[in-house]
């Protein structure tokens, strides 16, 4: 027989005591809470036992099930918190990027920009000091052909005007047939000059 078992055995029997010593004092307010529950079955020792085995189960649970699960569920919360946190400050880490890289890539579409334009403005003077350097050569060539040219028909002038004046002395000569003599042939000579030069 256990501890319990005894008591509650022994408690009825000293119950039955008291109450049959006092029985004019067991009609107060505490009585008849114990009446009351002696009329549903329950009587006090069971009670006590009852109430004493709650309290230690309750102490147990709270000990080693309320107690652990109450950390784990602050340790989730705070978990969960620290994961917000996580969160906000990665949004906030993205839009920060993400406006940074904007602003890059702004950056780099002007400078694109502006390198396209130098690009085709140096194009543009590139293309135009070749122009004028081609028109520079092309003007010196034509000046040169032109020098050229003239050269050659001074040349070809003088060489003709003293084939000319050849012909026209030989011809003199035979048609007066006549030796000339040096000053005739220079007066005939520069005469067709003269005809030649008109």
């Amino acid at each position: 027989m256990t501890f319990l078992s005894a008591l509650l055995a022994a408690e009825p029997a000293h119950e039955a005591a008291k109450a049959a010593a006092h029985g004019a004092e067991a009609h107060g307010p505490l009585a008849d809470i114990v009446h009351l529950f002696g009329s549903f079955g329950v009587d006090k020792a069971h009670l006590i036992v009852q109430v004493v085995n709650f309290a230690i189960l309750a102490f147990v649970l709270y000990k080693f099930a309320i107690k652990p699960a109450l950390g784990q569920l602050e340790e989730r919360i705070r978990q969960a918190e620290q994961l917000q946190k996580d969160r906000a400050a990665a949004e906030a880490q993205l839009a920060s990027a993400q406006k940074t890289a904007e602003a890059q890539l702004v950056a780099a579409s002007d400078q694109a920009a502006k390198i396209l334009a130098d690009a085709r403005n140096s194009a543009k003077a590139a293309v135009e000091a070749a122009r004028a350097e081609a028109q520079a050569a092309q003007t010196e060539v034509i000046a040169k052909a032109k020098a050229a040219i003239e050269a050659d028909r001074v040349k070809m002038m003088n060489e003709v005007r003293g084939e000319v004046s050849r012909l026209v002395v030989e011809t003199a000569a035979k048609v007066l047939e006549q030796n000339l003599d040096d000053a005739q042939r220079g007066r005939l000579n520069e005469a067709a000059v003269k005809q030649l030069a008109r």
